[in-house]
């Protein structure tokens, strides 16, 4: 009996490191202080006064579950990259540095370089260091062919300029910013309806109304809106990530006590993808906006007067309103 014989492959994880580190490497700038491997990541902070660190860990979910039975390893590193820098988006922060989390039941060696590649390539993209992470191999903790996907992201603001909502005023607009599907939120009951029960369409079918099949679209890339908001940001009061909760977990989360926000679910559509799951199995619109974004990833607060210029800049639209009230989200 050995280690390999238990289901850890010590050699295989060595070998496909080498793929890995050339994927973390090609993220670093010269801020980074440690190569690839060390027992951990060093990063100087450079033009802050005042720093304050803002950090966020998340998973991509059991979207992994979709990506293992599509055969597609190259998108869920994207997901949870753009995923944690719009968590710390949400007050401001720029992101620094990421670092992963990649388990597996029995190691694959493509599958996991081609997961770490995507988690690079996303970082290089977002002008972030993937400056670690941990690749576990765990055998009888996960079926055969299972993994997940965790990122921990560290960003950094002046301290006195996060945005925690605390501004927030009645006659202020909600501001929602388009998603490119699910994101990484939502995926338990999407799997159990389109894929598991009885008279799914499965991952090959077509989305009516859509040239995408059913797998393409719960694999769209979460979506990173840092572009569109580092634009607007001294007009923003606040700003909420529209993840699992939906708009009223979220949502309430940066409200004072003395303000209700609004939702006005009928002004946008949401996408193909949420009419096909809801009506698959007929789910309560309630239920839905509770567990999905419907296409409505993130949410900026504003002045109404600074309305036209965020939306110009974000190409956002109004679908909200803010009123007195007891720090509620009401959506009609």
């Amino acid at each position: 009996m050995d280690y390999k014989k238990a289901g850890v492959d010590i050699s295989a994880l060595n070998k496909v490191k080498k793929r890995m580190a050339r994927a973390v490497r090609s993220t670093f700038n010269d801020n980074v202080t440690t190569d690839f491997g060390h027992f951990g990541g060093g990063y100087r902070l450079k033009g802050y006064k005042k720093p304050v660190l803002v950090s966020s860990t998340d998973s991509v979910g059991t979207k992994v579950k979709v990506a293992q039975a599509a055969g597609v390893y190259n998108t869920v590193g994207a997901d949870i990259v753009n995923h944690s820098v719009n968590d710390i988006l949400c007050t401001g922060a720029t992101p620094l540095f990421v670092l992963d989390y990649l388990a597996f039941s029995r190691l694959n060696s493509e599958h996991v370089a081609r997961i770490v590649e995507g988690v690079a390539r996303a970082c290089k993209k977002e002008g972030v260091v993937l400056i670690g992470g941990e690749t576990a191999q765990l055998p009888g903790v996960y079926k055969p062919g299972d993994f997940d996907l965790v990122g921990t992201v560290v960003g950094c603001i002046e301290e006195g300029k996060l945005i925690d909502g605390s501004l927030i005023r009645p006659g202020d607009v909600a501001i929602g910013l388009r998603s490119n599907g699910l994101h990484t939120n939502g995926y338990s009951l999407a799997r159990k309806v389109l894929l598991d029960a009885k008279g799914a369409p499965g991952l090959d079918s077509l989305v009516p109304g859509t040239k995408k099949t059913v797998g393409e679209a719960l694999l769209a890339v979460h979506r990173s809106y840092r572009k569109e908001v580092e634009q607007v940001m001294p007009l923003l009061k606040g700003i909420a990530h529209i993840t699992g909760g939906g708009f009223g977990d979220n949502i309430s989360r940066l409200l004072p006590d003395n303000v209700n926000c609004v939702i006005e679910k009928k002004s946008w559509k949401p996408l193909p993808i949420f009419n096909l799951i809801t009506e698959q199995e007929k789910i309560k619109e309630d239920e839905a906006y509770r567990v999905f974004n419907m296409g409505m990833g993130m949410v900026l607060f504003v002045r109404a007067k600074d309305a036209g210029e965020v939306k110009s800049k974000t190409r956002g639209r109004v679908i909200g309103r803010v009123q007195k009230g007891k720090g509620q989200v009401h959506l009609v």
